[in-house]
């Protein structure tokens, strides 16, 4: 498997490929950095989104008495 990665400033409106790549299955994946989202924090909130509370335990006073060992 050949890769090629390639950092644009300005991303053109074509991208030249090496000949031997032409006529090949291929994928091509473009991410875009935004100068904003760059410079933002990153967390878990963030990632994942508003994290779900937990249930509260119930029934504190009716766990089960243990004999000691």
């Amino acid at each position: 498997m050949n890769a090629i990665k390639t950092l644009y400033d300005s991303l053109p409106e074509t991208i030249i490929i090496p000949k031997e790549f032409v006529n090949h299955k291929a994928e091509i994946i473009i991410i875009l950095e935004d100068d904003e989202n760059a410079s933002e924090e990153k967390n878990i909130v963030s990632y994942f989104g508003c994290l779900p509370d937990f249930p509260e335990r119930c029934c504190p006073d009716n766990y089960e008495t243990r004999e000691s060992l």
